[in-house]
C-alpha cells in the first residue's frame, strides 16, 4: 500500500513566501507527498511579502511529519531563532522526521536547534559567515541550490526552494517522477540575467545589495550570538 509522505513546514511571522510557497508547489504536482503549513496557532501568518496565509494546523497538532522543513525570512528570523516554542517544536520534530531542514535563512533556526550539529550546511548567500558561527556545523563553499548530509537537507535564498524540492522528491519517490514533476510545473529557469548569486553578479551589485542588507546581516547576527552565547 502506497503511504503518503508528510512535509511539515513551519511559518512564522516574517517569513518569506517563496520559500515555502516554491516547495510546496514542487511538492503538491509530486504523487504521494502531502504539504502541512504549520505554526503555534491557527492565526494568519504575515510574510515578508505582507501577504497573509493561514496554517493548516498548531504545532500540538503536527501529527506525524516525514520531512520537516523551515523557510527563511527577514530580521524577524534573529528573534524566532531564540524563540522556544519555534526551536523546540523544529528540534522535537525534526528528530524524528525522515529528513529535516532549511531554505535560505530558515537554517539559521534549524542550527539553533541543534539538527545541524556535525553537518554541511548552506544557507542564503549573504549569511554564510553568519551562519558560520554556529560552532558545530560546516558552511558548504561556494553558493550550492541545495545540500543534503546524511538526513539534514539546507538550500540556499529563496528560489532555491524549488530546486531543493525536486532534490528531494529525487531522494524519496526517484528520478523520473523528478523529472515528471519538473516538467509539470514547466520548471525551466532562463532569468535575463547570469546575477543569482556572487560568483555571477557584477561587483558592483554584490556591494549595493549588501549595503543594503547591513541591518539584516546585524539582526541575524545578534540572534546568533545570542543563541550561541546563551549554550
Amino acid at each position: 500500500m502506497a503511504t503518503t509522505v508528510r512535509v511539515g513546514m513551519v511559518l512564522y511571522d516574517g517569513c518569506t513566501l517563496l520559500d515555502f510557497a516554491g516547495a510546496t508547489q514542487v511538492f503538491a504536482f509530486a504523487p504521494g507527498f502531502e504539504v502541512v503549513w504549520l505554526a503555534p496557532e491557527l492565526c494568519p501568518i504575515e510574510t515578508t511579502e505582507k501577504v497573509k496565509v493561514l496554517p493548516h494546523a498548531a504545532f500540538d497538532d503536527a501529527g506525524k511529519l516525514d520531512i520537516l522543513f523551515v523557510p527563511g525570512g527577514g530580521d524577524q528570523v534573529g528573534t524566532v531563532m531564540q524563540d522556544s516554542t519555534y526551536v523546540d517544536f523544529v528540534r522535537e520534530a525534526g528528530s524524528r522526521a525522515r529528513l529535516a531542514g532549511s531554505i535560505c535563512t530558515g537554517a539559521f533556526i534549524v542550527a539553533a536547534a541543534g539538527l545541524f550539529d556535525g553537518c554541511e550546511v548552506t544557507t542564503y548567500w549573504s549569511q554564510r559567515e553568519n551562519l558560520a558561527l554556529f560552532p558545530n556545523l560546516r558552511v558548504a563553499a561556494g553558493y550550492p541550490r541545495w545540500v543534503i548530509y546524511g538526513n539534514r537537507f539546507s538550500g540556499g535564498g529563496i528560489s532555491s526552494s524549488i530546486d531543493l524540492a525536486l532534490e528531494i522528491v529525487n531522494v524519496i519517490s526517484g528520478p523520473t517522477q523528478s523529472m515528471t514533476t519538473q516538467l509539470s510545473v514547466q520548471y525551466a529557469p532562463e532569468p535575463p540575467f547570469q546575477s543569482g548569486d556572487p560568483s555571477q553578479a557584477p561587483p558592483e551589485v554584490t556591494a549595493a545589495v549588501l549595503k543594503g542588507q547591513e541591518s539584516f546581516t546585524a539582526a541575524i547576527r545578534a540572534g546568533v550570538e545570542a543563541v550561541i552565547g546563551g549554550n
